[in-house]
């Protein structure tokens, strides 16, 4: 299996923070945002694949300095200013037919995220997601019916939770996967396109089908204590956090 860390973005929203650095190596507990995530994913995947963006000489830099040896590698998304969607194609070509974990460099999650936590499922895709606290608005909120994704959206009226940036495609769901992705990335603008949306396509196509079991597994995640780094705040919560 591979992990798939998407670190493409400039993330502007953390102003002065990222005027020198790009966000995934702003520093949190003397690590980097994107150290946690390489850190957690290689508890079960076999290789990972940073796609890299803005400053992508710094980020492959920080990986040859502190990841020697590991099997880490980077691809380049050349499309800065487009959504995450063109990040995923961007690592495609080196993800194959492979089973996969997709993430994001600005989620800080424990080491034990996919063995206790999220455990990588055994057919089809999985979503991880979350119920237990108030959603915000900028969130990703999710409709499940029966332990199958219904919809995904930020604009959801109505919601079960909310979607926390990280899938889970096994082998026997690659070609479903990969298909909808490329229906999304035939129809959709290139400027907002997200991956998000090629989950959505997975539940309308199997909801259109009669087969919402086809759907993609949203997974309920219990206890898990993690941070997301977007905003000014939210870098300040974590830095205190996980300092103590």
């Amino acid at each position: 299996m591979i992990g798939v860390i998407l670190a493409a973005g400039r993330g502007s929203r953390l102003g002065v923070e990222t005027e020198a650095l790009p966000k995934p190596l702003i520093g949190v507990a003397g690590r980097t945002c994107l150290d946690f995530a390489i850190d957690a994913l290689l508890a079960v995947v076999d290789r990972i694949v940073v796609v890299t963006g803005y400053r992508a000489d710094l980020v492959e830099d920080h990986i040859a300095t502190h990841w020697s040896g590991a099997p880490v590698q980077t691809v380049r998304n050349p499309q800065l200013e487009a959504g995450n969607l063109t990040s995923l194609g961007a690592a495609r070509a080196l993800i194959g037919t492979e089973a996969f974990i997709l993430t994001n460099a600005d989620h800080l999650f424990p080491v034990d995220m996919y063995t206790r936590h999220f455990a990588v499922v055994s057919d089809g895709i999985g979503i991880a997601c979350e119920r237990e606290r108030p959603v915000l608005s900028d969130e990703m909120k999710v409709i499940e019916i029966n332990g199958h994704l219904m919809a995904i959206s930020k604009t959801l009226p109505k919601y079960d939770g909310a979607y926390i940036g990280t899938t889970c495609v096994t082998q026997s769901a690659t070609d479903g996967y990969w298909s909808a992705f490329d229906r999304v990335n035939a129809h959709s603008d290139l400027a907002t396109a997200s991956v998000e949306m090629v989950l959505d396509e997975l539940a309308r196509t199997a909801s259109r089908a009669g087969q919402s079991d086809l759907s993609p597994k949203v997974c309920w995640l219990s206890g898990l204590v993690w941070f997301e780094v977007d905003t000014p705040e939210d870098l300040a919560v974590a830095r205190e956090s996980l300092a103590a």
